[in-house]
C-alpha cells in the first residue's frame, strides 16, 4: 500500500461532501487538476476502484468508499483537536466565511458580530446572504465556513454537515382586513382565506414553500399579489381592501408597520421553525469563534419573549 497524506485525505472527504470535484477544489481553494491528482494519489493508495462507483453519473461512493470516508473524518477529527490544543487554535486567524439567511440580518449583524470581533480580532469576517437551502449547499461546498438558517422540516442536512440549534422562530400570519379569529372566536382556517392575495418573498424561502403545500393540501387556490424580499416592506402593502403577509412573529413585534395590522389565527397552517447554525462535521481551526457566535446568537433568542 502505497503511503497516505493529510491533504489527499481531505481532498477524498471533500469531494465525498461536495458531490464533485469542482466544488471539492472550490472548498479547498485548489485547482480542479490539483485536486483530481489528490484524489488519484488516494485511490492508488487504498486501491484503485474500491471507493467510486464511476458506472454511475455522478460517480458515488461504494460500501468501502463510504467505510473509508467515516476512517478519514476520524482522522481529520482527531487533527483538528490536535490543533486545538495550541495557542494558535485557540486565537485563529483568516478569513471566516459565514452566510445568513434572508430576515436574520438583524438578529446577528449586531451584537452577535460585535462579540466576535471582539474576541478574535485576527479573524476577518465575510458575511452573505441567501436562502437557506442555497446556504446549506454553501456549507457543504466549501464556499462558507457555516451559516446561520432559518429551518424548516423541508430542509435536509446532508452527510458532512452537522446542525445546532439555536431557538424556535414562530411564523404568523398578518393582515390589516381581517379580524385576528373569526365572528365567533374561532379561528380562521386556509379555506376562508382563499379570497385573499399574498405579499410573499420571492420563491426559495423556505415557509413561502410550506404555505404552498398547505394550498396545494387543500385542493385551494392560491392568489399571490406580490414577490417582494423583505417582511417590512410586505407588511406596508397590507391595507384594509384586503391582503395577507407570512412573517416571523418577532419581526412583527420589532416593526415600525406593526400599527393597524395583527396577527390571524390560522388553525391548519403551521410552519416549525429554528433558527440553526449549520457548519462542516470535520473541526476547523474557526470553532472557537463560531461556538462563540453560536452562544450569543442562541442568548440573544432566549431574551426574546416570542421563543420557546
Amino acid at each position: 500500500m502505497i503511503g497516505m497524506n493529510l491533504q489527499d485525505i481531505e481532498a477524498f472527504v471533500a469531494v465525498a461532501d461536495t458531490g464533485s470535484v469542482s466544488r471539492a477544489a472550490a472548498r479547498l481553494n485548489l485547482t480542479q487538476p490539483a485536486t483530481s491528482r489528490r484524489i488519484q494519489n488516494f485511490e492508488a493508495a487504498v486501491g484503485e476502484g474500491l471507493l467510486f462507483n464511476r458506472l454511475v453519473k455522478p460517480a458515488a461512493l461504494t460500501a468501502v468508499g463510504e467505510h473509508v470516508l467515516e476512517h478519514c473524518r476520524r482522522v481529520l477529527a482527531a487533527v483538528a483537536e490536535l490543533q486545538a490544543c495550541t495557542t494558535g487554535a485557540a486565537n485563529p486567524q483568516g478569513e471566516l466565511k459565514i452566510g445568513i439567511a434572508h430576515g436574520l440580518g438583524e438578529m446577528v449583524l449586531t451584537a452577535p458580530l460585535d462579540a466576535l470581533r471582539k474576541d478574535f480580532p485576527r479573524v476577518k469576517l465575510q458575511i452573505s446572504s441567501n436562502w437557506s437551502a442555497g446556504l446549506i449547499d454553501e456549507v457543504r461546498s466549501g464556499a462558507i465556513d457555516c451559516a446561520i438558517g432559518l429551518l424548516t422540516e423541508d430542509h435536509a442536512i446532508p452527510a458532512g454537515l452537522r446542525r445546532m440549534p439555536l431557538g424556535a422562530e414562530q411564523i404568523v400570519v398578518v393582515s390589516a382586513s381581517r379580524a385576528p379569529t373569526r365572528p365567533d372566536g374561532s379561528p380562521w382556517r386556509l379555506r376562508d382565506l382563499a379570497d385573499e392575495a399574498w405579499f410573499l418573498n420571492p420563491a426559495g424561502c423556505g415557509c413561502r414553500t410550506a404555505l404552498v403545500r398547505s394550498y396545494d393540501r387543500q385542493q385551494l387556490p392560491m392568489r399571490i399579489a406580490a414577490e417582494i424580499f423583505g417582511e417590512d416592506l410586505q407588511l406596508a402593502l397590507l391595507s384594509k381592501d384586503g391582503g395577507l403577509s407570512l412573517v416571523p412573529r418577532r419581526l412583527f413585534e420589532q416593526s415600525h408597520r406593526r400599527e393597524g395590522r395583527h396577527i390571524v389565527s390560522v388553525v391548519d397552517f403551521n410552519v416549525p421553525a429554528m433558527v440553526t447554525l449549520i457548519r462542516g462535521a470535520v473541526p476547523s481551526r474557526f470553532d472557537p469563534a463560531i461556538d462563540r457566535l453560536a452562544g450569543e446568537l442562541a442568548e440573544k433568542l432566549k431574551l426574546s419573549h416570542n421563543y420557546a
